[in-house]
């Protein structure tokens, strides 16, 4: 009777470790490795849907671990030959991974598209009030710039005022007395007049651009604004307290706290104590003497918008200037950069990967140079307009200034004839 008894247990034993076991694919000396054919489709985005074509994938989706260039993606279904993965927020552009215990396949390359949501932060009423959203006002500001903390600050022009607006769009002054003039000291005491332009170093110090008063100014984040360069009108170099500036706007800082000014026909150096010049417009073209935004690249090297706004160049710290992006004449063209063309555009700046987005303000468009060379469309219709929505359905009203949070990629524009402030979030 025990001879019958010992075979009967073991095939249940047998049987029941069929029933309980993996279905993951085996091969002879354990799991059988995936592979990946095909993607379809191969570009998408945010969570958008993607099936994946292969062998050898788990039954059980929360076994098959998928990832994209940057993210982890969820699988919510899996057959031994198909997954059907949804994309994840920032994906990024790069090879799909599927694996599967201990052995990873790598697939195609999946093109992630970024989605551009266009709203509105702050504004849409010529006047002075700080508050929340659509019901705060400005008076044609110009220059706009994102501190570490991802406010967004704002050259109040015609207030005479530097205000700021949090990322959810409460409004508040940050020096200025509304007074126009020049005085330094208490930021609620403070004077400017008509200052076109702000910029913020590392340490949260706002730099203003105070061209009426020819003077670089500095809001600190205790609240004291006193002057960092820059006495009377003039082109002369030298010491920050005896230096002079014909028309300060537009400025970049780096890491490092050194400060550059498109100045005139110059772009100027703020560095230890001392002005110099990196660039004279004079000397290298009769039109192109002059700019209207500048930015710095990952690599330290200076973007400039011509003052034409057709063009963008790059400008090394070693003074060595070339073309980036654009034809050279007014026009709305996407594509290659060299083949591209701008309208009038006004502002620039630069995000965390190193693409230039710019404030294309004739074309009513943000667009972007990427770091391979190419030139797109990310948002605006073209037509003159405040509508908020997605991509190419949403409408912007004479773009003059951007600026980026570089910790979370959102995109801010000023449209100073509207006297509003637009934010642009990437997903």
């Amino acid at each position: 009777m025990r001879h019958l008894v010992l075979p009967f247990f073991v095939g249940l034993l047998l049987w029941g470790c069929k029933k309980s076991g993996s279905p993951t694919p085996t091969g002879p000396t354990g799991p059988t490795a995936p592979t990946i054919t095909s993607l379809a489709p191969d570009s998408g985005a945010y969570n958008s849907t993607v099936i994946i074509t292969g062998t050898n994938f788990s039954r059980t989706p929360s076994d098959d671990i998928v990832s994209f260039a940057n993210a982890a993606a969820t699988v919510s279904n899996a057959t031994a030959t198909q997954l059907t993965v949804t994309v994840p927020k920032g994906a990024g552009t790069g090879a799909i991974k599927v694996t599967v215990a201990s052995s990873t396949a790598t697939g195609p390359v999946f093109t992630y598209l970024f989605t551009y949501t266009v709203s509105t932060l702050a504004g849409g009423t010529q006047g002075f009030m700080n508050a929340t959203g659509t019901a705060a006002e400005f008076n044609d500001p110009y220059g706009i710039a994102v501190d570490t903390a991802g406010n967004v600050i704002v050259a109040d022009d015609g207030n005479n005022k530097i205000r700021m607006v949090t990322p959810e769009g409460v409004t508040t002054t940050v020096a200025g007395s509304g007074t126009p003039g020049f005085m330094n000291g208490a930021a609620a005491t403070a004077e400017f007049l008509d200052p076109p332009t702000v910029a913020v170093d590392a340490q949260d110090n706002i730099l203003v651009g105070d061209a009426f008063n020819y003077k670089i100014r500095m809001i600190t984040p205790s609240g004291n604004v006193s002057t960092l360069a820059g006495t009377t009108v003039g082109e002369m170099n030298g010491p920050v307290g005896s230096a002079q500036f014909d028309s300060p706007t537009w400025m970049a800082v780096d890491a490092s706290g050194t400060i550059y000014v498109c100045d005139a026909h110059y772009i100027r150096v703020i560095s230890g104590g001392s002005v110099s010049t990196l660039y004279d417009g004079h000397t290298y073209s009769s039109t192109l003497n002059s700019f209207t935004g500048i930015a710095l690249d990952p690599n330290g090297n200076l973007v400039l918008l011509d003052d034409f706004g057709a063009n963008i160049f790059s400008l090394t710290t070693s003074g060595t200037f070339s073309v980036l992006a654009g034809i050279g004449i007014l026009e709305y063209l996407d594509g290659p950069a060299l083949s591209a063309g701008f309208s009038s555009a006004t502002g620039l700046c630069v995000d965390s990967a190193g693409n230039v987005l710019v404030a294309d303000e004739a074309n009513q468009r943000i667009r972007m140079l990427s770091p391979s060379g190419t030139v797109s469309t990310i948002a605006g219709s073209g037509t003159a307009a405040d509508m908020d929505g997605t991509g190419l359905s949403a409408q912007f009203y004479y773009p003059h200034a951007v600026a980026v949070d570089k910790k979370t990629g959102t995109i801010y524009v000023l449209e100073p004839m509207s006297n509003r402030i637009r934010k642009i979030t990437v997903e």
